[in-house]
């Protein structure tokens, strides 16, 4: 069969059009990419979120300085001594107060192949170590622990959004240093027997050292309960 020039010009044209069609489309697709989508939402969610959160913990700042204020300039009555000692221990068992101590320093970071890595997924830190971590730490005894100078107390939530990690709602960049105040010896030993051993393992960049001196600064947030109520002494 003879192939005329016109035959050869189709297919050329043909060739080309389907070369640029499948172009713009990757092109398109990646556009409106929904988990760019979503990523983009979600930043835009914890942008307007730490904003908020900002006033409302300079609001609780100020509050509390003029609670502390009017406390200092009445005086605490002789009877009332032991009042008062029950609400120091009570501000230390919450975190509402700055601590100081012995204890350990974490220190995590993603390594550098997550930079140029086709699924970097896997050289990052995630949430999920940061919150095995506190929880070693925890439960070896650590009286007071922070996250990237974050206060972490009984209410605090350790996540991700997105690509995000979020302590007490606030957005955490690497390195991730871990304070903690305790027992030194009972803390490094839970630590190096649980998720940071295996962060070692991975060949990740992290680092623990005994410290003597560790101030941990008091948590900024706020406590609310709109459910639980307290449960008077003789009743279920």
């Amino acid at each position: 069969m003879k192939l005329h020039s016109w035959h050869l010009s189709i297919t050329l044209v043909c060739l080309l059009f389907g070369t640029l069609f499948t172009s713009n489309l990757k092109t398109h697709l990646q556009e409106y990419n929904p988990m760019v989508a979503r990523n983009k939402t979600l930043v835009n969610v914890i942008n307007t979120q730490e904003q908020k959160n900002r006033e409302l913990e300079s609001e609780i700042a100020k509050i509390r300085k003029e609670i502390e204020a009017y406390h200092a300039s009445a005086g605490v009555p002789s009877g009332l001594e032991p009042v008062k000692k029950d609400l120091e221990r009570l501000h230390l068992l919450t975190g509402l107060t700055d601590v100081r101590g012995p204890g350990v320093i974490i220190t995590l970071d993603d390594q550098e192949k997550a930079r140029m890595a086709k699924e970097p997924e896997y050289y990052l830190i995630h949430y999920s170590s940061i919150l095995y971590i506190v929880n070693d730490l925890r439960a070896a005894g650590a009286e007071a622990i922070s996250v990237n100078g974050d206060r972490v107390v009984s209410t605090t939530d350790i996540r991700c959004a997105g690509n995000i990690i979020l302590v007490n709602t606030h957005r955490l960049a690497p390195p991730y240093v871990i304070h903690a105040v305790g027992s030194p010896q009972r803390l490094e030993f839970a630590a190096r027997a649980g998720e940071y051993n295996s962060l070692e393992q991975q060949k990740f960049p992290v680092t623990l050292e005994k410290n003597q001196n560790i101030a941990i600064p008091a948590y900024k947030g706020s406590y609310a309960f709109n459910y639980a109520t307290p449960l008077k002494e003789g009743k279920q």
